[in-house]
């Protein structure tokens, strides 16, 4: 027995993904508009739990037959999709942009990409959302692990004849979870399905609830409107919770559950050109982002314009309909075993997966690029990038040398590699330093939240490795501003903590010949705007971002002032320990951040390229040497 077409339906898929596409597009008014995934959730609970459930009531329910069904909904748009999108990568992004695109892929054919981006949300150099490809990929791995084990859940509850309440139950505990862990890991929920169960359960218990509107008419009514009202109301509230997967998304969820129960479509949201986005919804859901994506890469400034947002919404458009017709519904009507249908996904995911990883395995396939693009992308990466990796280790310098030198920090540090590196080959000097950033070394300070536990952890890894070392050079850097300017307490005691934190470093590190270079306050250009994805070249061709003028000597320097200051004073009487002025040396009439050729210097207001360290190298020549120099003889 197939269920009753439901035009209310459709006509919330088509609100919920037209306020994520206008989201996406950053038209204002809409910043509430993720909101529109809290809608799907719930209708997918609502949707799949009926299916399921009328299925077990009249004895004909399937494993086979249901995650069949499930297949060929979901999984040839979504193939499609993600491999027209990583054939785009291939075509126009640079290496790093492919690799990470790449990986997108393999998570999202695998339903994992919810897990992905959760991993990765806190990590230090984590890409921002729009320099992720496949983003809204998340969701959908979301909703496919909520297939995966709604139907053994409610075949169970229907045999102890606890369906309702066990649905409650489970919704409830969702619920407080997602409340207890947002200040925890606010990420883990919103990305993750566990934090997302009462939506789906909403859904399921608007089962019961239709049931019992059933037989009041003005009730009916009077759920309908207030449900659309409180949706679009929440649209205008929800940006200040954004992220916030509990509380936050009870408004759209609940005002969802009124409309779905009260089954009573509204003329304006049930006419024919509603129905049909609300058909296609899975389709343009599917297309929207990476189209938003590709337009921001390759046009940049042009696609955030009223005329570039409109013919983005044209190109989405056409590839739904195309999508919808060609793809999504032909495929739904195929008939066949069920075990010929798992067969055919497993192997078209799996060829799809093996081309994917081999693209993420390969550092994004630089040989897709000219020799003198691939020497200006060797420029532009990351200061660090010189290194020899080995797991979280990084080795560079004269490999074999019999002389040591090791970096000591975060990020601000490591990117000295390619300042040092040369001149360490021509010392015979090896370098050794950590790969992982964002985290302080100095002793007796609380690393900020939410790494606090990883970095202390880190850090006493780090300190203990440095300090056990044959090296007797130690450089120590780190982002020190982020500590100085931090929340929460005096400037005076945050100074403190620095000054002591340097001090007792030294203590610990110290031993006769070993010797401490302190990198100072670092250059932070930061009226500039970076987009590393696009400073990047690509085979194909997009529109580099604007350059940035050089940054004002003044000001930089006025920056770094007051650490300067707090470290040269950390080191006072230590014979042994030399502070270099990144701001006093680098900058001379301004702070350079474009090379004259357009090789950009910066990677961020504060982390150098290549290029950036060399030439920071180049003009702290004299400071560098000296350090180093009583160190290379025999």
């Amino acid at each position: 027995m197939e269920a009753r077409y439901r035009a209310d339906i459709d006509g919330l898929r088509a609100i919920a993904v037209c306020i994520v596409v206008l989201f996406h597009l950053k038209v204002a008014g809409f910043g509430g508009g993720f909101a529109g995934v809290d809608i799907f959730f719930v209708i997918s609970g609502y949707l799949i739990t009926g299916h399921i459930l009328r299925d077990i009531e009249l004895g004909v329910f399937s494993f086979a037959a249901f995650y069949a069904r499930r297949a060929r909904r979901i999984l040839p748009a979504l193939i499609v999709t993600i491999m027209l999108t990583f054939a785009a990568g291939w075509l126009w992004l640079p290496p790093d942009a492919l690799r990470q695109l790449a990986k997108e892929a393999t998570h999202g054919l695998l339903s994992i990409a919810n897990i992905q981006y959760w991993r990765e949300s806190n990590q230090y150099f984590a890409p921002s959302s729009d320099q992720l490809g496949l983003l809204h990929l998340w969701s959908l791995s979301a909703e496919e692990q909520f297939y995966l084990v709604t139907p053994l859940i409610l075949v169970l509850l229907s045999r102890v004849r606890q369906v309702a309440s066990g649905i409650a139950l489970s919704g409830m505990v969702s619920l407080v979870a997602a409340i207890i862990w947002l200040r925890r890991d606010p990420e883990a929920v919103f990305f993750l399905t566990p934090f997302r169960v009462f939506e789906f359960a909403l859904g399921a218990l608007a089962i019961a609830l239709e049931r019992r509107f059933a037989a009041w008419p003005t009730i009916r009514t009077a759920a309908t409107w207030s449900g659309y009202v409180v949706l679009f109301s929440s649209l205008l509230v929800i940006p200040r919770f954004q992220h916030d997967a509990g509380l936050g998304a009870l408004p759209p969820s609940i005002a969802t559950v009124a409309i779905i129960a009260a089954n009573r479509p509204m003329r304006l949201f049930a006419n024919r050109a509603v129905l049909a986005v609300g058909r296609s919804s899975y389709s343009l859901y599917l297309v929207h982002w990476p189209v938003i994506y590709f337009a921001s890469f390759i046009f940049g400034e042009q696609a955030s314009s009223t005329t570039g947002k409109i013919v983005q919404v044209l190109v989405m458009a056409a590839l739904t309909v195309a999508m919808f017709v060609l793809v999504e519904q032909p495929i739904r009507r195929l008939q066949s075993a069920p075990w010929k249908q798992g067969v055919a996904f497993a192997a078209v995911i799996g060829l799809c997966v093996v081309a994917t990883h081999a693209a993420f395995k390969a550092d994004g396939v630089p040989w897709r690029l000219p020799e003198d693009q691939r020497a200006r992308l060797e420029l532009q990466r990351f200061g660090m990038s010189p290194c020899g990796r080995s797991g979280e280790d990084c080795a560079f310098g004269a490999l074999a040398g019999s002389h040591g030198l090791e970096l000591l920090g975060d990020s601000y540090v490591h990117q000295y590699v390619a300042a040092l590196d040369d001149r360490l080959k021509a010392r015979g000097i090896h370098g050794r330093t950590s790969t992982v950033g964002g985290c302080p070394m100095l002793i007796g300070m609380v690393p900020l939240p939410p790494r606090t536990a990883e970095c202390i952890t880190l850090r006493d890894r780090e300190l203990a490795r440095v300090k056990a070392s044959p090296a007797d050079l130690v450089v120590i850097g780190q982002a020190w501003h982020l500590y100085l300017e931090g929340p929460g307490q005096p400037d005076e005691r945050r100074a403190s903590e620095i000054r002591d934190g340097l001090q007792a470093l030294l203590a610990l590190l110290d031993r006769p010949g070993r010797r401490f270079l302190i990198i100072g306050g670092q250059v932070r250009p930061v009226t500039c705007s970076f987009d590393h994805m696009r400073m990047q070249p690509g085979p194909l061709w997009h529109a580099p971002p604007p350059r940035c003028a050089p940054f004002e000597t003044a000001r930089a320097r006025a920056d770094a002032r007051e650490i300067d200051g707090l470290l040269d004073h950390a080191l006072t009487g230590r014979g042994n320990a030399a502070l270099l002025r990144p701001t006093e040396l680098y900058c001379d009439k301004d702070c350079p951040v474009v090379r004259d050729d357009g090789v950009w210097l910066f990677l961020d207001p504060g982390h150098f390229t290549v290029a950036g360290a060399r030439l920071m190298g180049q003009r702290a020549d004299s400071v560098i040497s000296q350090f180093l120099s009583e160190q290379s003889r025999p």
